[in-house]
């Protein structure tokens, strides 16, 4: 493949991996979910049926939006449309899509219908950490640059590095945490999130590393009792997930979740850091790290960039900025 591709990126993995590659400027398209800043001025190639969160949250009652994807899903019916007519017009030699999750973004089976006439296809396949190594790769090559994949997988590994490093405990202890992906209903983090929390030496409860994201109840997570919450809404900025998480704890069976009551429920940047399997992880680990390892004293003084305390029942959430 040339060193001068024309790549149309349809997430917005795709867009953040080819800047770090060093293909930024050889982007010609992306999602319209793409908040990579080298993306700001590009043609919008996709769109969904389901309305984006706001400045102020979702659009609409996250309760409703999953029975809306449910029904989506159920009827064999895509999230997202590609505008196919712009996606020919710029004359991509790579789109890249993905492989994982049909709700999350245009999937590979779409992406093969829309693609132009001698176009290569890079799909974006990673469940884990080892998984992302492969997507920069197979990426990398296809753009002609494969030691420029070598370089950037060998930053990650030595950042994550550093970051378990530093997250070890001198007594050997394993803080217990559950991650949500969403609220209404409760969906537990999956794939990599439990593989990031277990890499800083936390334990995620009621998931595994490599394990789907899946539906959970407020009353299996109270059972489980873990010591701390990471809510990450999917597709929310920090500061859409600190003012639902605010809202959240208004509830009776989530201001009772000892985590709650103890200060250690925490809204966090998912879009930036753990919505997508890119480089980000390094940051997400170094933040969920910080997060596990700090004495309760010790939050409001020091919290990581990417995060925000959930201060509890019609408390102000002044710390999140508006722009999150």
């Amino acid at each position: 493949m040339t060193m001068n591709p024309r790549i149309a990126s349809l997430i917005p993995s795709g867009t953040d991996l080819s800047a770090a590659l060093g293909f930024a400027d050889c982007l010609v398209g992306v999602s319209h979910e793409c908040d990579h800043p080298d993306a700001a001025d590009l043609p919008v190639l996709t769109s969904s049926s389901i309305p984006p969160p706001t400045g102020d949250g979702p659009s609409i009652d996250p309760a409703e939006i999953d029975r809306l994807v449910s029904a989506s899903v159920q009827a064999g019916e895509s999230l997202y449309i590609t505008d196919r007519p712009l996606l020919h017009s710029l004359a991509p030699t790579i789109v890249v899509s993905q492989d994982v999750c049909d709700v999350c973004a245009v999937n590979a089976e779409s992406a093969a219908c829309d693609i132009p006439v001698g176009a290569g296809l890079v799909l974006l396949t990673a469940t884990s950490l080892e998984g992302l190594k492969v997507d920069i790769v197979t990426l990398a090559r296809s753009l002609g640059a494969p030691e420029r994949g070598d370089a950037l997988v060998a930053d990650i590994e030595a950042g994550l590095a550093r970051s378990a490093a530093r997250a070890t405990s001198p007594d050997g202890s394993r803080p217990t945490v559950v991650a949500l992906e969403w609220s209404d209903p409760p969906f537990l983090g999956g794939h990599w999130v439990p593989e990031l929390i277990e890499h800083v030496g936390a334990t995620h409860l009621l998931s595994g590393p490599g394990v789907a994201s899946r539906r959970s109840t407020w009353d299996e997570i109270a059972a489980a009792d873990p010591d701390m919450i990471l809510f990450c809404p999917c597709g929310y900025n920090l500061h859409q997930s600190g003012l639902e998480a605010n809202a959240l704890v208004s509830r009776p069976e989530v201001a009772s979740l000892r985590a709650v009551r103890e200060g250690r429920f925490f809204a966090v940047d998912a879009n930036r850091l753990l919505s997508r399997c890119t480089t980000s992880v390094v940051e997400a680990a170094e933040v969920i790290a910080s997060l596990a390892r700090r004495e309760e004293h010790e939050y409001d003084r020091m919290m990581p960039d990417g995060a925000v305390r959930v201060p509890g029942v019609n408390a102000p959430l002044a710390s999140v900025s508006p722009k999150g």
